[in-house]
């Protein structure tokens, strides 16, 4: 593990940040070919990342040193003065990051299940159900109520 190897995790998790947020810009517009396309980067971005992390963790384990934070510590503590104060402070904006990232994809699941109930409501009417009239079992599929009046509109 190097310097260069924080820069390259810490740049892509802020590309990671910038697709979230374009994927908020193109949920609330709910243009779907849009969305399509950030949800492709973005997984291409998370894999990216998550070879990332599994490079630093190998590294940390192959030099005897914890795979967390207390890890990191020792082999920050290990480098040069120079490279020390560099790899530090990328590391500390890695770690300023992550609730950002975490944030910014908690709004985003919370626009898809605002569309989603939306989305159901809407079925629910033009089925000729109450929206209200369903709820979830255990295997989390929908149980609706027996109180069926049947369809206002059909497919």
């Amino acid at each position: 593990m190097s310097v260069t190897d924080l820069q390259e995790e810490l740049k892509t998790v802020q590309m990671l940040l910038r697709l979230l947020q374009q994927e908020y810009s193109v949920l609330k517009a709910r243009d779907l070919p849009a969305l399509e396309q950030v949800v492709t980067e973005k997984q291409r971005c998370v894999e990216q990342l998550r070879d990332q992390i599994a490079h630093r963790v190998d590294n940390l384990r192959s030099r005897g040193l914890t795979a967390d934070a207390q890890g990191m510590v020792a082999w920050l503590n290990q480098l040069p003065a120079a490279e020390r104060v560099t790899a530090t402070r990328l590391w500390t904006a890695l770690e300023q990051a992550v609730p950002q990232l975490h944030q910014q994809n908690d709004i985003n699941g919370a626009v898809i299940a605002a569309g989603r109930s939306h989305v159901e409501r809407s079925l629910a009417i033009l089925s000729g159900r109450d929206s209200l009239d369903f709820l979830y079992d255990q295997g989390t599929r929908k149980v609706f109520n027996s109180g069926h009046r049947g369809p206002i509109a059909k497919a």
